[in-house]
């Protein structure tokens, strides 16, 4: 009797080994596939990038469109070798493609920023340091710049949290399992680009991702 014990023992442990391996497997496929998604559309919003900056004009950060999704710029972390485009709003199913904006503006102050925890999106979120620098591109070519001020982790419900503060930004996403929220504050520094020059983005983008800008 005590055998048999022991081999179902040691057969649930062998489940549980080949059904964690299952999951890591998947997650990797997974996330392998959302870096190559927003590669795409990243070099769809550069594309529609204008050739010099223009003058800022709108209450609220201009959308284009890119293969059905709707996107207001970029989203560069240089720390951390990501440049990434933006959707003009969250969904848990268009944050497999893209990070997206979770609400607010650059023109008011309080953008917030949210993506899954895949590599090639915000998993490494939690690698970032204060001082780090964070790059945020409208769809003007405008680019506005940004220091990490403060790092935290929120309950993945505590929403009043992740709006409250008087922060120009902030960038979140979920640590594995989603219990909890990784989450960076940033505050302007007041650096942007000019009106009428070539949009930062544009050489970001062929640096980092090797994309060119169609003519």
């Amino acid at each position: 009797m005590k055998k048999i014990s022991g081999y179902i023992y040691i057969a649930l442990g062998v489940l549980c080994i080949l059904l964690a391996v299952v999951i890591i497997r998947n997650n990797f496929i997974e996330s392998a596939q959302a870096g190559s998604a927003s590669d795409a559309f990243l070099s769809g919003v550069i594309n529609q990038m204008p050739d010099t900056v223009l003058e800022d004009t709108s209450t609220d950060m201009p959308v284009v469109d890119v293969d059905g999704h709707s996107f207001v710029g970029t989203v560069e972390i240089p720390s951390l070798g990501l440049l990434l485009p933006v959707q003009s709003r969250w969904s848990k199913e268009d944050a497999k493609y893209a990070v997206c904006r979770y609400r607010g503006s650059i023109a008011s102050n309080d953008l917030i920023i949210a993506g899954h925890n895949y590599v090639e999106h915000f998993g490494n979120l939690n690698q970032l340091t204060t001082g780090d620098e964070v790059i945020v591109t409208d769809m003007n070519g405008k680019s506005y710049k940004y220091e990490v001020a403060n790092i935290e982790t929120l309950g993945a419900y505590d929403v009043i949290d992740m709006v409250a503060g008087e922060w120009d930004l902030t960038l979140f996403t979920c640590t594995i399992g989603g219990a909890n929220r990784v989450t960076v504050r940033c505050e302007a520094t007041g650096e942007m680009s000019a009106t009428g020059s070539t949009p930062d983005v544009l050489e970001a983008a062929e640096k980092s991702k090797h994309i060119r800008k169609q003519q």
